[in-house]
């Protein structure tokens, strides 16, 4: 597995890989006969930064206390470009996580600063031929740190109040609680203040909220650094 001294050098190792398709470091063929585009994130950990797959609650570059993620941006009709979808991060434990406040929450702990690697999705071609545009490290801050904590609060008052079964997307604006899993009934269970099952829930950015990080920080459009922090 490769060890980076500081952000920048992880920063420079990375950009080497912008314009270029997944399929070029699928070491382990996962995409030779699927088009789960869900690999895309272990075919990076595995043929660019050469670690194995892990669901360890620590940061992926615990040296940095940097976590990786990959998401997919898509192009308009009219010429804009978008994110495609929520980055989904970790798995919301609703009987551990109501314990914590905000800062050392397993939010703030796995997904304080990211190395986010954005890649163009494309419709009409296979997920090995996707490319990867451009990664920046982002840490939350300013105006957008403020309103991710209320969104986290909002989520555990709800858990508090034994109605994590009635969490919904709507409850907040940037950080959201999105539901995991295949099935509903594979999804559901236990909540700490209720009899009532709830569905298995992951914390989410909004797809809105990383259209405006991409916008901002990679196509620099109003970019603003008080709100974004970034290198």
């Amino acid at each position: 597995m490769k060890k980076f001294v500081n952000d920048n050098e992880l920063l420079s190792y990375i950009k080497q890989f912008n314009g270029k398709p997944f399929k070029e470091f699928d070491i382990n063929k996962r995409l030779d006969n699927s088009r789960n585009k869900g690999s895309l994130g272990q075919i990076v950990e595995e043929g660019i930064f050469g670690y194995e797959i892990n669901s360890d609650s620590r940061p992926d570059f615990e040296e940095l206390g940097i976590e990786l993620k990959v998401t997919p941006i898509k192009k308009n009709k009219d010429g804009t470009f978008s994110s495609k979808e929520r980055l989904v991060l970790n798995i919301i434990n609703f009987n551990e996580e109501y314990k914590h406040n905000f800062e050392t929450s397993s939010f703030i702990k796995k997904s304080k600063k990211m190395l986010i690697i954005f890649y163009l999705y494309e419709d009409s071609i296979s997920p090995k031929d996707f490319k990867i545009i451009d990664s920046i490290i982002y840490e939350f801050g300013g105006d957008d740190l403020s309103i991710i904590q209320d969104d986290w609060n909002n989520i555990i008052e709800k858990i508090k109040n034994g109605e994590a079964h009635k969490i919904s997307g709507s409850d907040s604006f940037y950080l959201e609680a999105c539901t995991k899993g295949a099935t509903a009934a594979s999804s559901l269970v236990k909540q700490p203040f209720s009899n009532k099952l709830a569905k298995r829930r992951a914390f989410a950015l909004k797809g809105s909220f990383m259209t405006s990080v991409y916008r901002k920080i990679v196509l620099r459009e109003d970019y603003d650094n008080s709100s974004l922090k970034v290198i």
